[in-house]
């Protein structure tokens, strides 16, 4: 049963990563924010390493420190008020960790899980998402054909966050068109697997600090046991994979809102008009408990989502929730945030402007909220 109260190793968790994002993600996210798209900031990758945050994606019994739904999304949500940049990486290393836990063989988990926990700092890639495709899995055009003891990748994925810098792709590719769904397979590809490109990389108005560009895959050779699942599961895998992270997409927005709300209410309250604080007229105070009513309830939908994963049950259409309506709150904030703001929010030095910018990508990523809506409608 879900508790509106934290474990003290909950706590323990929300404070350490607090600081870390206090620390360590703020102080540099909007240096990244400002930098030429290209690959990931190897500052983010000493992070993602001296933290050990990939250990908390995978079970002890291969070298982790595996921790439950609701406690990851506290965590995501620290990452989220720090850097949606640094938050956006984290999450797609954890579709990839997810894919491998639920369709990896045992010696795929031992290898490839492994491989993310070097001190370091690594992250992995997923893949599905195709120019002409977006959403529909069915069309995917990228295929994988059987030689012998290897199957041959050809296609392009786009767009792929952590291109150029993951020690693995996960692939989904077609092996039999005429099979829909059903042809729909998923595959590890090493990083540095000859055959696979990438770039050029998005010139993108928010989520700078995120490596995104296409990955093209020509004639790459991987070998049977790179096969995750049985041949026809892919479509299944990917499902589960999806419906899991939208819940934490909207963790990340959920700390999102919540910082561009305390600048505000910050502003709120130092800002004076004839000798009095902004704050105290309704036209800046309602908004302001608008907000934060909406960030308890986007935090509690995300709780939702986390306590049905924990239990085994299906969270499809309580992900699709959770994502949705706190992305559409993190843009609601920073809008009104802008506004509370004035002028001052349009300076690139003030964080304001960033969170803005970033808000409007979380109603992209993971689906839009257009599929969100598809995905809750079709329970009804």
């Amino acid at each position: 049963m879900i508790s509106f109260t934290l474990s003290e190793h909950q706590r323990e968790l929300q404070q350490k990563f607090r600081e870390t994002g206090e620390l360590h993600l703020r102080p540099v996210a909007a240096e990244i924010d400002r930098a030429a798209p290209g690959p990931l900031d190897r500052r983010f990758l000493d992070i993602l390493g001296s933290e050990g945050l990939i250990s908390l994606l995978v079970p002890e019994e291969y070298g982790g420190q595996h921790v439950d739904a609701i406690t990851l999304a506290v965590i995501i949500e620290e990452l989220g008020w720090a850097s949606t940049d640094f938050a956006a990486v984290f999450q797609s290393t954890f579709h990839a960790v997810k894919t491998i836990l639920v369709g990896g063989s045992p010696e795929q988990k031992k290898r490839f899980l492994k491989e993310l926990l070097a001190p370091s700092g690594r992250v992995a890639a997923f893949c599905p998402t195709e120019e002409q495709g977006g959403s529909d899995s069915s069309s995917f055009r990228t295929t994988a054909r059987l030689s012998g003891d290897r199957y041959i990748l050809n296609g392009e994925k786009t767009p792929v966050i952590n291109a150029g810098s993951a020690a693995f792709y996960i692939v989904w590719a077609n092996m039999d068109t005429d099979r829909g769904r059903s042809g729909i397979n998923a595959f590890v590809v090493p990083g540095d697997t000859p055959g696979v490109t990438c770039g050029p990389y998005y010139d993108k108005s928010g989520h700078r600090g995120v490596p995104i560009a296409t990955v093209t895959f020509d004639n790459v050779e991987v070998p049977k046991e790179n096969l995750i699942g049985t041949p026809g599961s892919g479509y299944l895998l990917l499902m589960q994979a999806v419906d899991s992270g939208r819940a934490f997409v909207g963790a990340s927005c959920v700390g999102l809102a919540r910082a561009a709300l305390e600048i505000a209410l910050e502003h709120a309250k130092k800002r004076t008009i004839k000798s009095r604080p902004i704050i105290s007229n309704q036209g800046v105070s309602f908004p302001l408990a608008d907000l934060l009513t909406h960030l308890e309830a986007a935090r509690l939908l995300v709780w939702k989502a986390c306590e049905l994963m924990n239990a085994g049950l299906d969270h499809s259409a309580a992900s699709s929730m959770a994502k949705l309506f706190a992305s559409e709150l993190a843009v609601r904030a920073t809008s009104e945030g802008m506004l509370i703001l004035g002028q001052k929010s349009i300076h690139r030095s003030v964080l304001m402007e960033k969170l803005q910018r970033d808000a409007q990508l979380t109603r992209i990523v993971e689906g839009t909220s257009h599929i969100q809506k598809a995905v809750i409608s079709s329970q009804l």
